[in-house]
């Protein structure tokens, strides 16, 4: 018997759900920069931060309970030089997913300007 395929939708929520601890890493980080760079504007640059972090954190636990409604869990992923490389379970059974370095920071911007409403483009 095959193993069940998963549909886009499902295909994106594992993405997202290997992306998001990533960009929740980034965003703290930056959060620790900027508190220490002495900017004269860094409560506001932190707030807003602290924000797009709290809104992120929300969405991966909705995002979480919709995996596990649909069977679909994803295991510890692993970071390599080329990118970022998880399984994860979709039924009953194990499936392979790499996200390269790129496509992690491209989806990280389009998802943080989605958040603060900042576009990426001119136009």
């Amino acid at each position: 018997m095959k193993p069940p395929m998963l549909n886009k939708e499902e295909l994106r929520m594992v993405k997202e759900a290997i992306l998001i601890p990533v960009m929740l890493d980034y965003i703290q980080r930056d959060i620790h920069t900027a508190h220490s760079a002495g900017f004269k504007l860094d409560l506001v640059l932190i707030r807003g931060l602290q924000k797009v972090q709290d809104d992120i954190i929300n969405e991966h636990y909705l995002l979480k309970k919709e995996l596990r409604e649909r069977g679909i869990k994803v295991l510890p992923e692993k970071q390599t030089r080329t990118g970022i490389e998880a399984d994860y379970l979709c039924r009953g059974y194990q499936h392979h997913i790499t996200l390269l370095w790129g496509t992690v920071r491209t989806e990280a911007l389009k998802k943080a300007s989605r958040y603060t409403g900042v576009q990426l483009t001119d136009g």
